[in-house]
């Protein structure tokens, strides 16, 4: 079966002329053979006011130019796999196939294993002296399957338990935390928003956000913006980000500058891991984006369709995502996305960005409430994050411990088999309900009636839980609040 990859059409003038076009062309597996099709025109120049202007801008004397004098134009194409050069047809030809497969290959090029991945066809402008040069670029695969049938991918389906396991002993176990409000997904003019740098900033300061992570698409610019304009220092702390927005799927960096930004485009299905692997060594904070978001064509790339192995390199699950986020079924899924692999056995934070792009009057915020330290350096942060000391709320303040001493993200040891949770509750209204889950399920909950606020200390005997986290759910039974979890061993 013969499979179209790409095809483009190209018209060039002069100004081409010793360039190179570059087309990046993702092949799948299972492709035995590429074949190129190739064409341009014209190749001979014969219109002599077009040579003598050729003549002259390449600093020769017009003497140069006979009667019968010509130019020739020369496109060529060269050829890289994902892993290495594969080969160039230099030819004054109007029309070329161009193949590559595992036993042959079309003179000036390698024969060997067609590697999936993203492929460089690349166009090299030798010389363009007409006033225009037309011509077509077309990509096809020899192969048994059928890419144009295309399943639904589901995140996260198949999952084998790896993972890196985090120090989650804090120094002294009753020092002071301080609660921080913080939103860690937000946009600007610099990628696809209408907001400016300092629209942004001014709204964050008037919600009072303490920590906001500015997060465009596949740049960094606006953060630069932010550090290099004085009238942007303002009381709210800046946290450097980026949402690599990819074809397959989007995810959140969150760290150092000059750690958290590569070439996006050298990402694909095959090399997520490497690179995923290659930003935990560089000690970020790392967040697979709304992964059950709609995707193509609605929202391009923006469901998660790569498929991994394990979350090791993973830190967190954008679970909820957007503003009225607790009315998304794709937030729903995502959210008991979450709950199953925290079953299965991994110890991962659940996150939640605004997506922040403008205003929306009226519709309900959620915001990350991170426990931090007094110290709140760029580090600090950045560790509470990984080990999930947040708990994420639309209404509802939560200050929830185990014995008396561990907070979000510690890790219990029990000796007694019997657990102290303290939980005290704010802002609540009549009808809220509160849950505490283990891994396996719900293990208590109790109704509010008039209370504002409640505190309590609830006796768990210890069923082999190995974490416990609480939700708190409206009259209407939406999820307004949620934890991360507390673990035991």
């Amino acid at each position: 079966m013969r499979v179209e990859l790409f095809k483009q059409a190209f018209k060039i003038n002069q100004s081409a002329h010793q360039a190179h076009l570059v087309y990046r062309v993702y092949v799948p597996e299972n492709v035995s053979e590429i074949v190129v099709h190739f064409q341009y025109g014209p190749i001979l120049e014969t219109e002599k006011e077009t040579i003598r202007k050729a003549v002259v801008r390449e600093g020769l004397p017009e003497s140069v130019i006979g009667e019968d004098t010509t130019v020739r134009n020369l496109l060529t194409v060269s050829i890289n796999d994902p892993e290495s050069f594969r080969g160039a047809h230099h030819n004054f030809n109007e029309d070329q196939t161009l193949i590559i497969s595992d036993e042959r290959a079309t003179e000036g090029f390698i024969a060997g294993p067609i590697h999936e991945g993203y492929w460089e066809f690349i166009i090299s402008c030798h010389g363009v002296f007409s006033e225009e040069v037309t011509g077509s670029l077309h990509v096809f695969a020899m192969t048994e399957f059928d890419f144009n049938k295309v399943e639904e991918t589901i995140p996260f389906k198949e999952l084998g338990i790896q993972q890196i396991v985090k120090d989650r002993e804090r120094k002294t176990a009753v020092e002071p935390m301080s609660v921080k409000r913080t939103e860690l997904h937000s946009h600007t003019v610099h990628s696809d928003a209408p907001q400016t740098t300092e629209e942004l900033i001014s709204q964050a300061e008037k919600e009072e956000i303490d920590y906001l992570a500015i997060t465009d698409h596949n740049t960094i610019s606006a953060l630069l913006e932010a550090e290099q304009n004085k009238n942007f220092q303002r009381q709210v702390q800046i946290l450097n980000g980026i949402e690599y927005t990819t074809f397959f799927g989007h995810f959140l960096v969150h760290g150092e500058r000059d750690k958290i930004i590569f070439d996006w485009t050298k990402l694909s299905k095959k090399t997520l891991s490497h690179y995923l692997e290659k930003l935990q060594q560089d000690d970020v904070y790392i967040t697979i984006a709304h992964p059950f978001d709609g995707g193509n064509p609605f929202c391009t790339g923006c469901r998660w369709e790569y498929v991994l192995e394990n979350l090791k390199f993973v830190d967190a699950i954008e679970v909820w995502n957007g503003t009225n986020p607790q009315k998304s079924l794709s937030n729903e899924d995502a959210f008991h996305q979450w709950t199953r692999v925290l079953k299965q056995g991994y110890e991962i934070a659940a996150s939640s960005g605004r997506d922040w792009h403008r205003l929306y009057p009226g519709e309900e915020i959620a915001y990350t409430y991170l426990l931090i330290s007094q110290n709140e350096t760029e580090d600090e942060i950045l560790n509470s994050l990984k080990l999930g000391r947040t708990y994420i709320s639309i209404r509802p303040q939560i200050d929830f411990k185990v014995n008396e001493i561990h907070i979000l993200g510690d890790r219990v040891e029990d000796t007694t088999g019997e657990l102290k949770l303290s939980i005290t509750l704010d802002q609540l209204k009549g009808g809220d309900l509160l849950r505490i889950y283990s891994q396996d399920g719900l293990v208590f909950e109790e109704v509010f009636t008039g209370e504002r606020q409640w505190q309590k200390e609830v006796l768990l005997r210890n069923n082999g839980y190995s974490l416990l986290r609480i939700e708190v759910l409206n009259e209407q039974l939406e999820r307004v609040a949620f934890t991360n979890p507390i673990y035991i061993y």
